[in-house]
């Protein structure tokens, strides 16, 4: 069914805002600056044990992605408009004005309000690289629009609210991944495992969209909401030597950039085979607090045929705990859902808060996504039953309880029923 091929395109875009007590945090790791401004907020923290993130994915705001409000999309762009690199191209500068209504009603200061009231405590956002760099250096009609602008205001408001924000780069020049969730779809590229985010231009253009990331930040009075930065998301190597080692270069660059902000990496494994033992050694030369690994499980999802065991789904769950207790950095579960071909609503329930639990003993997890539309005519949408599990803000109406916000998130989450055994007290 077409609607398989949308997950793999999904896990695309981000940046994570985060709840936080001061009193709580604890000392930065060694040689990261304490970054506090005039009203600012201390720099979180990401090797405590007391803190951990309880988040939400800001996905589809920044970077359209068809499948998350396919008939709007579909109105806007045209048939043809299967990712916003097409549908850039079909309208050009008549995009401006669509996108700029979109990123003012597609997440408003109500919105926060809902997500803080359920004491969310980290907002991942997906953004493009766009915004940031001009398309004309990279020959792509990708639009900038007010961006940046919306992205400061969402800031702010985190700011006032004491929550954090992880920018996720979704979308980097060429397609890091080949999937619609970047941006560009390239169906003959993937077919032929060719990434052309790995030409030497485009590294070069990625590299300049840092600088141009961190430059822009520092002129933000809300900088210090800030907790990471993921500068590339879920690039693939496949099995090509050189662009492995591209990758890691280009994470080495991208360590050694951020770390003068105290700002620290969040690196998605690239989809390579036992990434926890792929990463192994590269995490631990890095140092404590500098580095966090992102991981995207979907133990649910992504199968032919998917499946329907329960027991086996919550196992599924259950050996990340073996995974995160041997690596020698955080985890960060940068995207997770409700998604499961078990069609029943406390099942759905109970599966998420599982995943909580256990994704809260390591740096803690943001759920994919805060809010999904449902399509009249779903081609690369999901269907109803299943689209509205990917959202929070559904879940939130029963199936995933508020945070008491007296308690910590560690707490909280150490309070959900698990059968995954207990708190393997990870220490970095």
């Amino acid at each position: 069914m077409i609607y398989h091929l949308v997950p793999w395109v999904l896990a695309a875009v981000a940046v994570a805002v985060t709840i936080v007590d001061a009193e709580q945090i604890r000392r930065p790791a060694s040689g990261m600056k304490t970054l506090r401004r005039k009203d600012g907020l201390p720099r979180w923290d990401w090797t405590s044990s007391d803190k951990k993130a309880y988040g939400t994915n800001l996905g589809g705001l920044f970077l359209l992605e068809r499948w998350m409000y396919e008939d709007w999309m579909v109105q806007q762009g045209g048939d043809d408009a299967w990712d916003e690199y097409t549908m850039s191209k079909n309208l050009g500068g008549k995009m401006k004005p669509i996108l700029n209504d979109h990123f003012e009603s597609w997440f408003t200061e109500d919105h926060m309000n809902q997500l803080q009231g359920a004491g969310i405590n980290m907002l991942r956002i997906p953004i493009g690289y766009w915004p940031f760099l001009s398309t004309e250096e990279t020959g792509e009609p990708y639009q900038n629009a007010s961006h940046l602008e919306k992205l400061s205001q969402i800031m702010n408001w985190s700011q006032d609210r004491g929550m954090y924000v992880l920018l996720d780069i979704h979308g980097l020049p060429g397609s890091q991944n080949n999937d619609q969730s970047s941006g560009r779809n390239y169906t003959s590229n993937n077919d032929q495992q060719i990434v052309d985010w790995y030409s030497d231009e485009n590294q070069k253009h990625s590299r300049k969209m840092v600088h141009n990331i961190l430059n822009w930040l520092d002129a933000q009075p809300s900088k210090s909401v800030v907790a990471g930065i993921t500068t590339v998301n879920e690039p693939k190597v496949f099995d090509n030597g050189d662009y492995h080692n591209k990758l890691r270069e280009f994470y080495d660059f991208s360590l050694k950039a951020l770390k003068p902000h105290g700002i620290a990496l969040v690196a998605h494994h690239a989809f390579v085979a036992d990434p926890y033992d792929y990463w192994h050694d590269y995490a631990d030369r890095q140092e404590r607090g500098t580095f966090v690994f992102d991981d995207h499980p979907y133990p649910a999802w992504f199968q032919n045929p998917e499946p329907t065991n329960r027991k086996d789904l919550i196992q599924n769950i259950c050996n990340f705990r073996d995974q995160m207790s041997g690596f020698p950095a955080p985890v960060l579960y940068g995207e997770f859902s409700g998604i499961t071909a078990v069609d029943d609503n406390d099942w759905v329930g109970h599966y998420v808060k599982t995943q909580l639990k256990v994704y809260g003993w390591s740096a803690g997890s943001t759920f994919l996504n805060f809010r999904m539309n449902f399509a009249s005519n779903p081609v690369l949408a999901l269907p109803d039953h299943l689209q509205w599990k990917y959202s929070m803000l559904n879940l939130l109406d029963g199936l995933i309880p508020s945070r008491d916000q007296s308690k910590s998130v560690v707490d909280w989450t150490d309070s959900l029923s698990s059968r995954c055994g207990g708190n393997p007290q990870l220490s970095w």
